[in-house]
């Protein structure tokens, strides 16, 4: 099974930004989809704010030598994060929504208890569910908050791939050149389908690993240990950190092309067609943001164990990988969860599940659970002929993971229905976006 016991996905870990080699006044490298934790120093005309690095001595203790630096606000400031709504000093978490031609970033509240949301899992006493601490509450409530916000908008990542790649086919089908702006745009997009792997890649358990990781769920953590390590913490191959890049170059498109006020016009004119056979700026900028609410929205479940104050020892992530097959794109949907062993002497464990919906199958569900080096596998379908298919390829599947030095516990396939584990659906069917919630 993969190795994925680094830092949970969003934000950074608990003790902040760490400093960058021994000069204090070393700055952060900042790149689009970078998420930090900094003071609120002041606010400056045209959206402007001054804000400051956390240090590794943490949001309790603000050092005050750390360097500032200037960004302008992509969003408005909330009200807590308004002057005077807390106490003491007033810390955020920023996210860097682009750096050029200028630094832009959003600002959201950071409650007490996001320390425990972002801290990777260790051995230690695990606090009752049942009687959260008042850190918790909070944490659990800004979970709460951001899932509100991130649900409704969210697009599925295989059907926004999809539309990707038929905007990127009508482009080339019309032949026209393109302007400035879209010369940078579209082979960003091109990028995208790029990353998305065919079907055979995903059967091969490195290149599955290697996906799984570069999925958008752990980007945030990623650079995070880039920052640490002084490293620039490109992310060339992350999924969610090129679909910022293609959001931000849409909206720079969309400041270029941003026609100037006539106060003389009554009447709005249709957004007029793109140069090189592109759909409206706002239309992709719509799409694009769509499946980055779908990303985070699998981040933020992904904290939802430590910040409800459940066990640390069993940490989940949800993920979900587009792929290309002759038919089209697809999703892989999966949840992994990993086990510490307890007692000490227990060997740890893995449980992957995954879920495909494949035209020729049907809906179809993959349960792996690995413990040492003893491996189960169960099958479910939803039609007797895939069941039926499944069970005839089980010798085969048993032979080859003998062959790579595992103990089979068990090999089963079942018929019956496949319920879903999307956390987004079942949320949604639990009524979290009832303001009673």
């Amino acid at each position: 099974m993969p190795d994925f016991t680094g830092p949970r996905p969003t934000g950074m870990p608990a003790g902040g930004l760490d400093r960058l080699g021994p000069r204090a006044s070393a700055m952060p490298t900042l790149e689009t989809g970078t998420r930090l934790q900094v003071q609120i120093i002041g606010q400056l005309a045209e959206r402007g704010v001054q804000l400051r690095p956390l240090t590794s001595s943490g949001a309790q203790s603000v050092d005050t030598r750390a360097p500032t630096f200037n960004a302008q606000l992509a969003t408005p400031l909330p009200n807590a994060l308004l002057p005077g709504n807390q106490s003491g000093p007033r810390l955020a978490l920023a996210e860097v929504i682009r750096t050029e031609p200028r630094l832009e970033v959003r600002l959201l509240p950071l409650p007490p208890g996001t320390a425990l949301a972002t801290r990777p899992a260790t051995p230690s006493t695990p606090t009752s569910p049942s009687t959260p601490t008042v850190g918790q509450q909070d944490a659990s409530q800004w979970l709460l908050r951001e899932l509100r916000h991130q649900i409704p908008g969210a697009r599925g990542l295989a059907g926004g791939m999809q539309t990707i790649q038929n905007t990127l086919a009508t482009a080339i089908a019309a032949g026209t050149p393109p302007t400035a702006s879209e010369a940078r745009l579209l082979p960003a997009m091109n990028r995208l389908i790029e990353l998305t792997p065919p079907a055979v890649r995903l059967t091969s358990p490195d290149s599955l690993n290697r996906h799984i990781q570069q999925s958008g769920l752990w980007l945030e953590a990623m650079l995070a240990q880039g920052v640490r390590t002084n490293t620039s913490g490109t992310a060339t191959q992350d999924l969610k950190a090129q679909l910022l890049r293609v959001a931000e170059h849409l909206r720079q498109s969309a400041e270029t092309r941003a026609p100037l006020p006539t106060p003389a016009t009554t009447t709005t004119a249709p957004p007029a067609p793109t140069t090189a056979g592109l759909p409206p700026m706002g239309a992709l900028a719509g799409l694009i943001e769509g499946m980055l609410k779908r990303i985070t929205t699998l981040q933020l479940h992904s904290l939802q164990p430590s910040a409800q104050g459940d066990d640390e020892s069993h940490p989940r992530w949800f993920f979900e990988l587009p792929f290309r097959s002759p038919q089209g794109l697809h999703s892989l949907a999966g949840q992994l969860q990993h086990e510490a062993g307890r007692p000490p002497e227990r060997p740890e464990g893995w449980t992957l599940v995954l879920d495909l919906d494949f035209q020729a199958l049907g809906p179809t569900r993959v349960a792996l659970a690995l413990r040492d080096d003893r491996v189960s596998v169960h099958f479910t379908a939803e039609r007797p002929e895939t069941a039926q298919r499944l069970r005839a390829g089980t010798p085969e599947l048993h032979q080859r993971l003998v062959g790579r030095d595992l103990i089979v516990g068990s090999l089963s396939v079942r018929e019956g229905r496949v319920e879903p584990q999307d956390p987004a659906s079942l949320t949604l069917r639990d009524g979290l976006l009832d303001e009673r919630a």
